[in-house]
């Protein structure tokens, strides 16, 4: 199976997530690119049997990224099998995945997951890292990547 891997990151946190995600599913035989939305903006999508698309979930926004990316290509989109999902620390991935893709998307995906998290304090700016750092209670970096949600999405998106 061909697939593609669309993602856009903000501290490269979905970045890491799409490149393990590209490890299951090469480990598998699947034939697989892993496209940057912010680096790629066109894409053509007629050369893939399945599309995973995911981005970093923050301040209750998906990334603008995967937005306009979902925007521009939703008809092809629910034609193929395709697989979201989304980085963030919020619990309660299932609401707000809802607010970063169409419903009508949300109801065709194939796949659907939570890829987890991690808080890199060097890579944040001054005022959104103190922000977080006080609302996690540490300075410590956080790693919260759930790996066996990342396998189980590359096994449902694979699945005939």
């Amino acid at each position: 199976m061909k697939i593609l891997i669309a993602f856009a990151t903000r501290y490269g946190t979905t970045q890491k997530c799409a490149e393990m995600l590209e490890n299951f599913l090469k480990d598998k035989q699947h034939d697989v690119d892993v496209i940057n939305l912010k680096v790629t903006k066109n894409i053509s999508m007629d050369n893939y049997d399945a599309v995973a698309v995911g981005g970093s979930f923050m301040m209750f926004r998906m990334n603008s990224y995967v937005r306009k990316f979902v925007q521009r290509n939703l008809d092809k989109l629910l034609k193929m099998k395709t697989g979201l999902f989304m980085c963030g620390a919020d619990d309660k991935w299932e609401e707000e995945i809802k607010k970063g893709f169409p419903p009508q998307l949300l109801d065709s995906a194939a796949a659907k997951e939570y890829f987890g998290f991690e808080m890199l304090w060097d890579r944040m700016g001054p005022f959104f890292k103190s922000t977080m750092q006080k609302a996690f209670k540490t300075t410590e970096p956080v790693q919260k990547i759930n790996e066996d949600n990342i396998k189980k999405f590359a096994q449902e998106l694979t699945l005939p």
